[in-house]
């Protein structure tokens, strides 16, 4: 495996003179580095499936997804099929949609299961909600001690603002403690009270990690979004964050930022989020995209993404606010097909002789934060 260089540090640069004094830095870390074998590396690449993807929590589904009790999703992604179900006490379980006998899958989609019951279209062995084994044909020809206590694996599950999370670690702490910073900051938007009303998936012929650097700074606005967000946010004076193993940033709102009297950041300002490793927040005070990068192949990666709109604003009817959403999901969907366009140069370049590293320089800190991380949990 090539080694990698992990987020060498550069000398930190003075700011300009003309620059605001600042009570914190607005970038936070001096400049970095990293190989090219960082990006494209097969070795590595499982080795960020096996030592980070699988010891993060995520957030697969609105709670809204499962609405009832017996209602169910199947999330596939990183290799894995899991069901996620309601029960009928209202809580949700979780649990590897595998058949124990021979390894068939169980469920396909989504749906209601109304009889509680999961039967294998295989031979038939019957699961309840909660992925035990009920029923088994032909018991009598089997080893009684392979089939007691026999279930699929169940894996973490928990709701919250929302969202119900999981994890395929049984080690990661709790969510609201691996959240921490995050967690508190996004539990004051209050997304419980959100509706997610719009969603895209898109395939991207790039590495994740590729991708989360993509949206994790704001200076490529000017060139890659000129005529779509370089009007809309002050991207000069954003402000970053470093919340190990996560990031945040703040961006002023042109034209509202200045006029809107409020101490609190979310109510002011665009709050861009990184739940490490690959899921974003992009927070405006009353709607936000949600979107997670999966990783597929070294060179491929699913992005989903969300609309999430709160209560109807004071001073707006419902239709009017239904308009304001739908006009900011297509604004979303613009700047997301001028992020793909240049994401998809990647699969031309991974390979290329000239591609030998990528260096971060101050206003990328949350890149340099971000690929610290990794590489710590790699060693």
């Amino acid at each position: 495996m090539t080694q990698s260089i992990p987020a060498t540090r550069l000398a930190p640069t003075e700011p300009a003179q003309d620059e605001p004094a600042r009570d914190e830095p607005q970038y936070p870390l001096a400049p970095s580095a990293v190989d090219a074998s960082v990006y494209t590396d097969q070795a590595r690449y499982q080795g960020e499936l096996d030592r980070i993807l699988s010891h993060a929590w995520f957030p697969v589904f609105p709670s809204a997804d499962v609405p009832k009790p017996r209602d169910y999703v199947v999330w596939n992604q990183l290799g894995q099929s899991i069901v996620i179900i309601r029960l009928d006490d209202g809580s949700v379980s979780a649990w590897h949609n595998v058949c124990q006998h021979r390894g068939a899958l169980l469920v396909e989609g989504s749906g209601r299961c109304s009889t509680g019951r999961f039967t294998c279209p295989w031979h038939g062995f019957v699961y309840d909600l909660e992925g035990s084994v009920r029923q088994v044909p032909l018991r009598e020809s089997f080893d009684p001690a392979q089939l007691a206590g026999l279930r699929a694996p169940a894996v973490r599950v928990v709701e919250w603002s929302g969202w119900i999370w999981l994890t395929l670690s049984d080690t990661v702490p709790d969510l609201l403690e691996y959240l921490d910073t995050i967690g508190e900051e996004l539990a004051g938007y209050r997304l419980d009270r959100f509706d997610t009303r719009f969603r895209a998936s898109v395939t991207l012929t790039a590495n994740w990690k590729i991708v989360v650097d993509a949206f994790n700074e704001t200076w490529h606005v000017p060139f890659t979004h000129k005529s779509t967000l370089s009007g809309l946010v002050l991207w000069r004076d954003a402000s970053l964050k470093i919340a190990s193993p996560h990031s945040w940033m703040t961006l002023p709102i042109r034209g509202f930022t200045d006029k809107v009297s409020n101490s609190d950041h979310r109510q002011t300002h665009l709050c861009h989020y990184l739940a490490f490793p690959n899921t974003i927040f992009s927070c405006f005070p009353n709607h936000l995209q949600m979107w997670t990068a999966w990783p597929v192949a070294p060179d491929k990666t699913v992005l989903n993404a969300y609309q999430l709109v709160g209560p109807t604003p004071d001073g707006l009817s419902d239709a009017k606010w239904e308009q304001h959403n739908e006009r900011d999901w297509k604004h979303f969907l613009e700047v997301l097909a001028e992020d793909s366009e240049v994401i998809n140069n990647f699969a031309a370049l991974a390979r290329s002789k000239g591609f030998r590293r990528n260096i971060f320089n101050t206003a990328e800190s949350r890149l340099t934060a971000f690929h610290d991380e990794v590489a710590k949990r790699l060693r």
